[in-house]
């Protein structure tokens, strides 16, 4: 008790003194000032008074700002939507809070606010649904739930402003943006202008100058927000905006050409891009005003995108004959200094790397000592099969070899009285050695030298000396140094440079969309995306969902390609989804796991929100804490999915057995709370129900029994998630969903469109399964003489190794650049490829190895990649897409790496408002629900006011179909959604 007391005092003498400080200005709890082990004892303090006495009014009314400290400290920490906050608490303390006492810990925060003037809640909607845990998350200042969305907003918002700097004129906009990213946290932080302007100032500059804050939190606060990858990333784009500002985009690296050798013959060329750092590839975006994945560098009949050319990426060209076929950037006029970073050197000078494999572009720049093995290849009056007779082997310091090299504005240098070695990060070309700050140098002298060191930046100098010729570890490891020979001053001197290197953009494993709950796992919704900064290949990746109560499964997945998404809708994730209902129904939490092999390594909790209201089966009526029993709205899916009328005790009539059960009551809670009724055990059914809907009208409301748009959405989401307990009724709310569906999309995108979208055959099915049907279609895989015959089950299996080895060939579907000619040897050798790992298992099954000759000389591939590509883009759709600008942008966009904020961010940025509208009509949060409610209806109802944003597009058909086709891509690619 004398502890707590103490503790007591201390804490009102600090925010004592903080109120006289700031003289009217705002106070927050967490500017408490104590060091981490003084925390810690007052949370374990806190805690023993909780375990006596629970929250009681009359044992804490001497202890206010102790108890109110101790959970603030918790709602700093605390990531999530406000459901699990309690249970946290609750975990943290290891005793149970009544409902009934958590408005005693509200009082509490009212006496601080009262005595000192600490911050009170904002009046929003996110603090009328937790008006308890408003007020510990409030006091946290700047939760570390809003430092990543926070800085991915200003990241954007500066992005799309071309602005450097965030202030009171551009709040409003930033607030429009911010109610698209989905996260009404953020959305309430944003509306204290001072404290959004200060900390967005200091995110942006890194000073804390505007910040009023307690200093021992502010420096808390600093290693926190550095602590963040997306902080990392806003820091990038701020330099990368300053560099493309006062720095000349020539100086950037170019790319260069590589010569392939297997078993020491050459196999073709490949342009490497190259390689800029994330500041370098932000100030290339930012001079051109574009996202980098929009466009295509193309070389002869490859591609790949301008982002991941820039990012190092390989495009192999092959053999080619008399002329080399230059990069081009397509899809912008490309400025001279871009052209000048995608073209190489024209010299085909490669050093000698010892070994097969790719061997790299000797430059004019390059700095080239006596003894260097190089190649020079000579392709003129050379043919593709004799190619490799015009690879020439050379050393440099020979006359033969300084002749190549003087030919190409090479010279041989002279050997350096120093050799220096760092990994790398470390670059030397005998007068100037750079590496990365924080590094070691080693070096060795040729001879016995001594040095002197003598810093630039900074008042230092020492002298060392190398007396044999083994490495020796120099003393310095930051700052820019001259090292100058002690015994022969006249000797040029070497400059020593250490420098900042940016980091490489991470890998990172997302859950889309974000904040999925266990029940969406088990109707297969959502999807796991990873996305690297470079195409990579054959990427192993261990999923595993685990249970509350110790349960787990895991999932093995090999990604052939990345960036890549994998849908929890696919066949290996049955045991998934059916584990994830069974925990759903016994209220169990879990956690989802995911491990890329070298990459990234995550993990969520995924949350089973316990529904507003219980069905009690026994009395047919619906309970909700606090309130009266209510009747059942009765959908009946066979006369139509839209229309709920009131449960009648005295009707028994019904055309099927199977009906959904709806809460009577206008809360968004009884949408949430469904369930299907099925019949009871042992009734026969004449068939499996079908389900019908009428007519959706463009209207809002419902008039003369016709439908309007907001009973459609409330129906579609109703259904949408609902609980069925069997198979056939899960088919039957997947039915209703369906039908539901087509006819929301006729009511905001026209019959046209309906119609047109009901023609597009394989509109569930991506580019390279596609791909797979018309091969087979045409013969190229299977069903000819030039293949054995096979069954339905091996068909199968041979279209699942065809798609593998389909994405490894055509990884990029929308980059493709279809050759010229009548062969693709590589489309026959992924045919190949997937017939011998077919055959392998034959074999190890007993059965007989299978005969396959793959070899289409015919142009057949170039047709079938091409009908599978365009159909892919589903051009039926397109042409009803209006602007057509709008269009070309919406095909061009990356679905199969897509991620859902991708998809929101190519909506907005081809977003064109109805000009008969004021001031910007659809909005980021409008063009994110309509989304959600194509690909995450369960995210739909987030958003308090998502009836009014659906509704705005029964006035701007055209946008809707913008969202309803980047949807059915998304679909198509990922299998989002096809539960």
């Amino acid at each position: 008790m004398n502890e707590l007391n103490t503790n007591e005092n201390f804490l009102a003498r600090i925010f004592s003194d903080l109120s006289r400080q700031r003289d009217g200005g705002s106070i927050y709890l967490i500017e408490h000032g104590l060091p981490r082990d003084s925390i810690e004892e007052l949370q374990y303090l806190v805690r023993q008074r909780v375990e006596r006495h629970q929250f009681n009014k009359q044992a804490w009314q001497n202890y206010p700002f102790s108890a109110c400290v101790a959970i603030t400290e918790a709602a700093y920490e605390y990531r999530g939507t406000g459901t699990d906050f309690w249970p946290m608490i609750e975990t943290a303390i290891n005793i149970e809070i009544p409902i009934q006492q958590r408005p005693v810990i509200s009082d509490l925060f009212r006496v601080c606010a009262k005595r000192v003037g600490t911050v009170r809640p904002f009046e929003d909607a996110w603090s009328s649904v937790f008006p308890h845990i408003a007020w510990p998350i409030r006091n946290a200042m700047v939760p570390r739930e809003v430092h990543a969305p926070l800085a991915r907003l200003v990241r954007v918002f500066l992005n799309q402003s071309r602005s450097m700097s965030v202030n009171r004129a551009t709040l409003p906009g930033l607030r429009e943006l911010a109610r698209g990213f989905g996260s009404r946290r953020l959305e309430a932080w944003l509306q204290d202008d001072d404290l959004a302007l200060s900390v967005i100032g200091y995110l942006a500059t890194g000073r804390a100058g505007d910040l009023s804050i307690e200093t021992d939190f502010m420096q808390r606060l600093a290693v926190d927000l550095r602590s963040e990858s997306e902080v990392k990333r806003l820091e990038r784009v701020i330099r990368a905006r300053r560099l493309a500002q006062h720095q000349e985009l020539g100086s950037l690296p170019k790319a260069t050409y590589e010569l392939l050798l297997d078993d020491a013959e050459a196999r073709g060329l490949a342009v490497r891009g190259p390689r800029l750092t994330q500041t370098e590839i932000e100030a290339v975006q930012s001079d051109l005003d574009l996202p980098l994945s929009h466009f295509t560098v193309t070389v002869g009949a490859r591609s790949t995108t301008l982002e991941r050319f820039l990012n190092g990426d390989a495009v192999f060209i092959g053999r080619p004959v008399r002329e080399i076929p230059q990069p081009q950037v397509t899809g912008l006029e490309a400025p001279e200094w871009l052209k000048a970073v995608v073209v190489p050197a024209q010299s085909l000078l490669f050093r000698d790397e010892g070994d097969d494999g790719y061997q790299t572009q000797l430059r004019p720049t390059d700095r080239v000592t006596a003894g260097i093995s190089f190649y020079e290849l000579l392709l003129e009056g050379l043919t593709p099969d004799e190619w490799e007779d015009g690879l020439y082997h050379f050393v440099s310091g020979t006359q033969e070899g300084d002749t190549v090299l003087a030919r190409h504005g090479l010279h041989v240098n002279v050997e350096p009285p120093i050799d220096f070695f760092g990994g790398l990060t470390l670059h030397y070309d005998t007068t100037v050695v750079t590496q990365a700050s924080g590094r070691p140098i080693q070096a060795r002298g040729r001879t016995a030298i001594g040095l002197i060191a003598e810093r630039l930046d900074h008042p230092e100098s020492t002298e060392f000396r190398f007396t044999d010729e083994r490495w020796h570890q120099l003393p310095m490891t930051e700052g820019i140094w001259t090292l100058s020979p002690i015994e022969n001053p006249k000797a040029p001197s070497i400059d020593l440079l250490f420098r900042d290197i940016e980091p490489p953009a991470p890998a990172t494993l997302s859950l889309q969309p974000e904040g999925i709950g266990l029940s969406e796992m088990a109707r297969g919704a959502g999807a796991l995306h990873l996305m690297t900064p470079i195409t990579l290949h054959d990427i192993d990746i261990d999923i595993t969902l685990e249970s509350s109560d110790g349960q787990s499964k895991t999932v093995h997945f090999r990604a052939s390609t990345s960036p890549t998404t994998i849908a929890f809708d696919r066949p290996e994730f049955s045991e998934f989804r059916a584990a994830a209902r069974l925990w759903a129904g016994g209220a169990m939490h879990a956690r989802l796991r995911a491990h890329a092999a070298s990459l990234d390594t995550r993990s969520w909790n995924l949350a089973v929100p316990e529904p507003e209201w219980k069905y009690d089966r026994r009395s047919g009526k619906w309970n909700r804490e606090g309130q009266e029993p209510v009747e059942s709205l009765v959908c009946d899916p066979v006369k139509s999915c839209a229309i709920f009328q009131l449960k009648s005790p005295s009707s028994t009539s019904r055309s099927s057995g199977y009906r959904l059960l709806q809460p009577s009551g206008s809360s968004d809670g009884t949408l949430q709370s469904c369930l299907v009724e099925e019949p009871e055990a042992g009734t026969i059914l004449e068939g499996l129900p079908r389900t019908a809907a009428d007519p959706i009208a463009r209207h809002s409301e419902t008039r003369d029994d016709i439908c309007g748009l907001i009973s459609g959405f409330e129906a579609f989401l109703s259904w949408s998630l609902a609980s069925a307990e069997t198979v056939v009724g899960e088919g039957i709310r997947s039915s209703a969903c369906r039908c539901l569906e087509e006819r929301l999309v006729a009511a905001l995108c026209g019959d046209l469109w309906m119609k047109a979208e009901k023609s597009c055959r394989g509109l569930d099915e991506s580019f390279h399964r596609r791909l797979v049907a018309g091969a087979m279609r045409l013969g190229l895989v299977c069903g000819t003489t030039a293949f054995s015959p096979l069954g339905e089950h091996d068909r199968i299996e041979l279209a699942d190794f065809l798609e593998e080895r389909f994405r490894r060939a055509l990884p990029a579907p929308d980059l493709i650049v279809i050759p010229d000619g009548e062969m693709w040897p590589e489309m026959d050798d992924a045919v190949i490829d997937a017939w011998e790992r077919l055959s392998e298992k034959a074999i190890s099954t007993g059965s007989s190895e299978l005969e396959f000759d793959a070899g289409n000389a015919d142009g057949s591939w170039q047709k079938a990649v091409g009908l599978a590509r365009d159909a892919a883009r589903l051009p039926e759709l397109t042409a009803l897409l209006l602007p057509s600008a709008r269009a070309v942008s919406l095909e061009r966009v990356p679905y199969e790496s897509s991620n859902f904020d991708d998809l929101i961010a190519a909506l907005v940025s081809t977003h064109f408002d109805v000009q008969s509208r004021s001031g910007r009509w659809i909005a980021p949060a409008d063009l994110r629900t309509l989304l959600h409610l194509f690909l995450a209806p369960e995210r739909v109802m987030d958003d308090p006011e998502w009836r009014g944003r659906l509704l705005r597009f029964g006035a701007d058909r055209f946008t809707a179909r913008a969202v309803r086709y980047a949807a059915l891509r998304y679909r198509a690619m990922t299998n989002v959604g096809f539960s």
